[in-house]
């Protein structure tokens, strides 16, 4: 008798638990705050989408995010009311990702975003002057990618450039294993970023492989100037300068179009 007692009291706490969870959840969902959260939640839900995979060239994608609901709600409900400001947002990254194909050549950056950067590859002290100042005048940032000999003979080149992301240009652009673990230390050190990106003018699968075993994004770019821009300019464009004489006409025609000119890392975040 008292075994069927223990379970018949076990049932009852059961069901009683059941039952008391089952209308906290129905008036859960029948509070305002929570019906205000769901119908701006089906509003601002964004699927991620994949990176775009061209044979060893790659596009990004963009990250999707949605509105934890049930996270939002408790936030909100410590103060009584909807609060958009309180919305927590959760993100869902792409399944084919460029931080899952790092064996592959990045061409363009994102293209959700009417964005391009402008890269320079920096080998000697002749051009600076001339960048800096336009980076003044127009208030951009170039994003440069040094030598590594040129580098290890002017490291203080660092401190007139910190501002910008700057990043390992290898040796005349073949990475090896020993230059990328010496001269991304010497940026990773000095620089206010991490060298997490190579640079290629033409394919090199050694030079590659290299980066790609060190976790680098590999980037091809496309070479300009003033004449060719126009048929290079759209969405997510990686641009190499090549004569720093035209670098004030070349931004002043992409500013002309509506893009903005952001550096390198910022057009290729998903």
């Amino acid at each position: 008798m008292k075994i069927v007692k223990i379970i018949g009291l076990f049932c009852l706490f059961c069901l009683s638990f059941f039952y008391t969870e089952k209308v906290i959840n129905i008036s859960t969902e029948q509070d305002e705050i929570m019906i205000s959260i769901k119908e701006i939640a089906k509003k601002q839900s964004l699927n991620p989408t994949n990176a775009i995979i061209n044979n060893d060239t790659i596009i990004p994608g963009s990250t999707g995010k949605y509105i934890d609901v049930n996270a939002s709600y408790q936030a909100m409900k410590k103060i009584g009311y909807y609060e958009p400001s309180l919305l927590i947002y959760k993100e869902v990254y792409p399944e084919i990702s460029i931080y899952n194909n790092y064996h592959k050549y990045i061409i363009k950056g994102n293209t959700n975003k009417l964005n391009v950067s402008l890269i320079y590859i920096l080998s000697n002290l002749n051009t600076l002057d001339n960048i800096i100042n336009a980076e003044n005048i127009y208030n951009i940032k170039i994003t440069f990618f040094v030598d590594s000999s040129f580098l290890n003979n002017n490291i203080s080149i660092i401190d007139k450039i910190k501002d910008n992301e700057i990043y390992n240009y290898g040796n005349m652009g073949k990475y090896t294993k020993d230059n990328l673990i010496i001269t991304n230390n010497i940026i990773n050190n000095k620089a206010g970023n991490n060298a997490i990106f190579c640079l290629f003018l033409n394919k090199d699968e050694s030079s590659l492989n290299n980066c790609a075993n060190s976790k680098m994004l590999s980037i091809i770019p496309q070479t300009i100037n003033y004449f060719n821009l126009k048929d290079n300019l759209s969405s997510g464009s990686i641009l190499l300068i090549g004569n720093t004489k035209e670098l004030n006409g070349i931004i002043e025609y992409i500013i002309s179009k509506g893009y903005n000119i952001v550096p390198l890392k910022e057009l290729i975040k998903e």
